[in-house]
């Protein structure tokens, strides 16, 4: 039953990011040119500062999901009613103080945004942001519990419907209207509508979970939550450090508009990896339910096999990238959107070494080993930003991702496998480090090769047709006729 629930998971979510995905191009293509990149870049880095936000959240979810592996697995719902009325209690505290520190953040806006476009409102701007960020708090918190019980494909029709529902909107509002605020307060106003339509079908699935339970959490599992967020809220920070300054560094020291150049090459990047990743995410509860069930021989031989897989995907993924996304921005926006190949490298290189610790991290969070490693993302938030800022100034683009790159490789790599191997496995990690090593060979082989090949073959937009005034003929009927039946 484990095993058909993790692959119904991962088809109806790889299913439903990949059509999420070609939408979020299409609408995304359609901001471009309605609104241009300075407004491009708002969006990057108004996300990137909600996102600081979500450090509030402590790692709560993560934690709670944990701890609800065991009690669903021996069917103890009594249990699992206490902790997701705890958790339910939590997130609402937490909904507020998002609320406030969001709130304080509000008038050192005009000093992150630089260059602000013109007849732009960005405190107005910043607070739909900010209510789209903390609704979440309020409504979607029992989406932890039917990801723990490995259900999470139940909510699949939702997911599609409403999603096909806004992006379309959007498409429509940006064309017609061409405004950025309603532009966003069509997706706050689905999502929020989304997520209460949810909240009632869990609720309705399962009718067992008293939601409202007023038994306290046991001392035993209290502990092992606060330990646990301890840990986890550790990661944020460091996760945030990382992963979350490079749009604000980059407005801060440089301009509005290279944000929104920057961000393309993001967004492509993301929802690839969001695509791939989904099948991690929905073979977590597995992971859980293996630790409570399996012993550690078998626990490694899984992950040993998953991690095989995790390496070719994502090898395959970060050097198509390397060679055709150049030419891809190129063809989809044009040459003054385009990065140069050494910002594409590094970029490309450390979208695959997060691919290969996607796995690690699904042990990770599985297991609840959170606490063990507490201050290395902490360390590697505090390299990356020192080395980001420090070059940001001589390198500009290449000098913030670099900063990611260098930290990204002297730390997680080699002690994120240590934790899980000591700490799950009950194992050294050696062979997981010589088999890495070996990975990373060849894949810069590999790499290497094929972007010689290409460069040799001389590989152009004219192969592909974009540029042929034929194409660009039927082209602009296509979107004539488009326009005409919208609009008519």
């Amino acid at each position: 039953m484990r095993t058909e629930k993790s692959i119904l998971n991962v088809k109806t979510n790889m299913f439903f990011y990949a059509f999420r995905s070609i939408l979020m191009f299409v609408v995304r293509t359609v901001f471009i040119k309605v609104l241009g990149k300075d407004l491009l870049g708002l969006d990057g880095l108004y996300t990137n500062i909600l996102y600081m936000l979500s450090i509030t959240e402590l790692g709560v979810s993560n934690a709670i999901n944990f701890s609800l592996y065991e009690p669903l697995a021996k069917k103890d719902y009594d249990k699992v009613s206490i902790l997701m009325s705890f958790y339910r209690k939590i997130y609402k505290i937490i909904g507020f103080l998002v609320i406030g520190f969001g709130l304080l953040l509000m008038p050192f806006l005009s000093k992150i945004v630089t260059d602000i476009p013109k007849g732009i409102n960005i405190y107005l701007i910043y607070l739909i942001y900010l209510f789209d960020t903390c609704n979440l708090y309020f409504i979607s918190y029992k989406e932890t519990l039917i990801v723990a019980d490995q259900n999470s494909y139940k909510l699949f029709k939702y997911n599609i419907s409403f999603y096909v529902i806004m992006y379309l909107s959007q498409i429509f509002v940006l064309l017609k209207f061409k405004s950025f605020i309603l532009y966003l307060l069509v997706k706050i106003v689905i999502l929020l509508v989304q997520r209460i339509f949810i909240n009632r079908f869990i609720s309705k699935e399962y009718k067992n979970i008293n939601f409202n339970n007023d038994q306290k959490v046991s001392d035993k599992d209290l502990k092992v939550i606060k330990t646990n967020i301890k840990g986890m809220f550790f990661h944020k920070v460091g996760n945030y450090a990382l992963n979350g300054t490079d749009n604000v560094i980059i407005s801060s020291f440089l301009n509005l508009a290279l944000v929104g150049i920057y961000t393309n090459y993001l967004s492509l990047i993301t929802m690839t990896n969001t695509l791939l990743s989904s099948s991690y995410k929905a073979i977590t509860a597995s992971f859980g339910n293996l630790i409570v069930m399996e012993n550690e021989e078998f626990q490694e031989d899984a992950f040993q096999k998953i991690n095989f897989a995790g390496h070719l995907l994502y090898s395959f993924v970060s050097i198509a990238f390397i060679v055709l996304i150049n030419d891809f921005i190129c063809l989809w926006i044009g040459k003054s959107y385009v990065l140069s190949m050494y910002i594409i490298i590094v970029i490309c290189f450390n979208f695959y070494l997060d691919g290969l610790r996607l796995c690690l991290d699904s042990i990770k969070d599985a297991s609840g080993t959170y606490y063990q490693d507490r201050n290395v993302p902490i360390i590697q938030a505090v390299v990356n930003i020192v080395i980001s800022i420090t070059l940001v100034k001589p390198l500009g683009v290449l000098g913030v991702v670099l900063g990611t790159l260098i930290s990204n490789i002297l730390l997680p790599c080699w002690n994120r496998p240590y934790v899980v191997y000591k700490y799950v496995f009950k194992t050294k990690p050696t062979n997981y480090y010589i088999t890495l090593i070996k990975y990373i060979i060849t894949y810069s082989i590999i790499a290497i090769i094929t972007f010689f090949i290409k460069n040799k073959i001389g590989l152009n937009n004219n192969i592909i047709y974009f540029k042929n005034e034929n194409f660009i003929f039927y082209r602009k009927m296509f979107f004539d006729r488009v326009k005409k039946r919208l609009f008519k």
